[in-house]
This record gives C-alpha cells, sequence and structure tokens, in this order.
C-alpha cells in the first residue's frame, strides 16, 4: 500500500514524515471571552499549544516567529480586520502556506462568499458546533502538516463553509 497522497493535481506529498510533539495553533482574537473558550477547548487536546494574538498585526509577527500549523482568526479585530490580516500572511511566502480558519459571526452569505474567495481555508460561524471547529481544526492540521502547498488557489473543493 502506497503512503503517498494527491493534495491537488500539481502537488504529491508523502504521510511518512517526523512530527514535532505538538502542534502549534494560533488564534488571533480580540474577545477574552472567545480566546478562554477555545483555549478551554483546545486544553483537551495535549498535542496543541495554543499561541494567542489580541490583533491582526501581532497576529501577523507569531505566525513569522513561531511558524504555527494553523491560524484561527475572527474577522472583526481592531487595527486591520481578519480580511486584511490574511492578505499579508497569504503575501509572505515564509508563512503563505499556514491554513487560515475564519472565526466570525458575520454569517451573512456575501461575506462568507468573500472569506472564502479571499483564500481561508475554512469559514466558521459564530457560535460554532464543537465537532465544526474541531474537524477544521484537524483537517487544516492535516493539510499543512502533509505540505499541501496550501494556497488559495489550489484549495478547489478544500475551502469550505460550516455555520
Amino acid at each position: 500500500m502506497s503512503n503517498t497522497h494527491i493534495c491537488s493535481q500539481e502537488t504529491i506529498f508523502s504521510t511518512q514524515k517526523i512530527l514535532p510533539d505538538y502542534r502549534k495553533v494560533l488564534y488571533i482574537e480580540d474577545h477574552p471571552a472567545n480566546l478562554a473558550l477555545v483555549g478551554n477547548l483546545l486544553a483537551r487536546r495535549l498535542d496543541w499549544k495554543l499561541l494567542t494574538a489580541r490583533d491582526g498585526n501581532l497576529g501577523i509577527t507569531i505566525a513569522r516567529t513561531n511558524q504555527p500549523d494553523v491560524i484561527l482568526m475572527d474577522i472583526n479585530l481592531p487595527g486591520i480586520s481578519g480580511f486584511e490580516a490574511l492578505e499579508i500572511l497569504l503575501a509572505d511566502p515564509e508563512i503563505a502556506h499556514i491554513p487560515v480558519i475564519a472565526l466570525s459571526s458575520d454569517a451573512f452569505p456575501h461575506q462568507i462568499e468573500k472569506g472564502i474567495k479571499a483564500g481561508f481555508f475554512r469559514y466558521l460561524t459564530k457560535p460554532y458546533k464543537l465537532d465544526d471547529l474541531m474537524g477544521a481544526l484537524d483537517d487544516s492540521i492535516y493539510f499543512s502538516l502533509n505540505n499541501c502547498g496550501y494556497s488559495a488557489t489550489n484549495l478547489g473543493e478544500e475551502a469550505t463553509v460550516l455555520t
């Protein structure tokens, strides 16, 4: 049985690789209650380490210095919006591969479509279901660890909306 998978039409990768002891999840969110909720959820997974930032600019800095496996990001942030932060992340070749999951209270269809087109790996609306959040994190970490060359142009059916 082969351990090679096709991630996109152009990218082939092997699932055999040496993995770190834990996965880093960066959560960019300005509301303390939301940070605490996600912190409590991720504490259940001993193999995940949570990094946090309260605004988009700090989140970008943390992403550059810590290279997380996945980023959770609110859309309505102080300073720059989640969309602006995503644009900066995707433009930086050192961190453009990191899947970014939008967590937003804005569930209007045009906003969700805008998020997917902008390049979010997933778009979850608040209040989100625990299974949806954990599933999206698992999917994005799998995607990240297998070097699928994440970008808005090669996601295809990978990008989904969870409301």
